[in-house]
C-alpha cells in the first residue's frame, strides 16, 4: 500500500514504474526493446511513452544512426524520483512478507521462479 500511494502521489501507474526502473538501470532503451523486456505491443509501448513524455517522466528520440529507431531515456524529474520511489517499493514488500518466516519466504521464491521460467 505504500508504494501504490507513493505511486498514485505522482501520478505514476504501476507500469510507468516498470519503465522507470528498466530505464534506471540501462540508462536508454530503444522503444522495441522496452516493448520486449515488458512483454507488450509496440502500440501500447507508443501511448506509455506519449504519458510519461506528457509528464515529464521521460524523453524520446530517434537514433541518428538509424531514424526507425526511438530511443528513450529518463528525465531528470524521474531521476529524483525514483530512488522516493524504490523505498517505498521496499517498504511495501517488507510490510507484506513482515509475517512470514524464512521457510515460507522461500517456498514463494521458489515458485515465482518456477512461473517466471514457464512463461
Amino acid at each position: 500500500k505504500i508504494a501504490c500511494k507513493m505511486l498514485e502521489k505522482y501520478d505514476i501507474s504501476l507500469t510507468e514504474y516498470h519503465v522507470l526502473v528498466i530505464l534506471f538501470k540501462e540508462n536508454s532503451i530503444s522503444q522495441n526493446d522496452l516493448a520486449s523486456k515488458l512483454s507488450v505491443d509496440k502500440a501500447l509501448i507508443s501511448r506509455l511513452i506519449q504519458s510519461m513524455e506528457s509528464k515529464d517522466l521521460i524523453s524520446s528520440s530517434y537514433d541518428p544512426n538509424c531514424r526507425r529507431k526511438k530511443v528513450i531515456v529518463l528525465s531528470e524529474k524521474a531521476i529524483t524520483l525514483i530512488p522516493m520511489l524504490e523505498k517505498a517499493h521496499k517498504l511495501s514488500l517488507e510490510n507484506i512478507f513482515s509475517d512470514m518466516n524464512q521457510e515460507q519466504i522461500q517456498s514463494i521464491k521458489t515458485l515465482l521462479e518456477g512461473l517466471i521460467s514457464k512463461l
